[in-house]
């Protein structure tokens, strides 16, 4: 492992970090999808795991904190983004790795990665789910 530098300023460690999407992240996500509102993620029932994790889903842009009209953010409570919600419904592909420094996201790399990868569930829109149903038919079952 290389060393570490640290701010000749306020010596503060000065390091990126490596974060890949997970199955963790995918249930919560899917979770807050479901929700089809700004919620706090106490209300999601989610593991300790996914609870400690949620809040790396913003690197990807896939969800984003809220904030009152003060400008003062909302704790606990967050929002899907279109890019989350591409994700989840169209299949949109993301990277599976990024990296960070102090919170932020610097870069991505690794093979892409789809919702379907890593969460077992498939969404379908009523469209799609309407549209594939088909009338019964008595004699299938004889």
């Amino acid at each position: 492992m290389k060393e570490s530098k640290y701010c000749e300023h306020c010596n503060a460690k000065m390091v990126e970090y490596k974060h890949s999407f997970s199955k963790a992240l995918a249930i919560g996500l899917w979770r807050l999808y479901l929700t089809n509102a700004e919620v706090n993620i106490k209300n999601l029932k989610l593991t300790r795991n996914q609870w400690d994790n949620f809040q790396k889903l913003r690197y990807w842009s896939l969800v984003a904190p809220c904030y009152r009209d003060s400008g003062s953010r909302l704790n606990g409570v967050w929002k899907i983004t279109e890019s989350g919600r591409e994700f989840v419904e169209k299949g949109t592909a993301i990277q599976k790795s990024v990296w960070t420094y102090r919170g932020k996201t610097v870069r991505f790399e690794g093979d892409t990665v789809f919702f379907l990868d890593v969460h077992d569930h498939q969404y379908e829109q009523r469209e799609g789910y309407s549209n594939n149903a088909r009338p019964h038919d008595d004699q299938e079952g004889v």
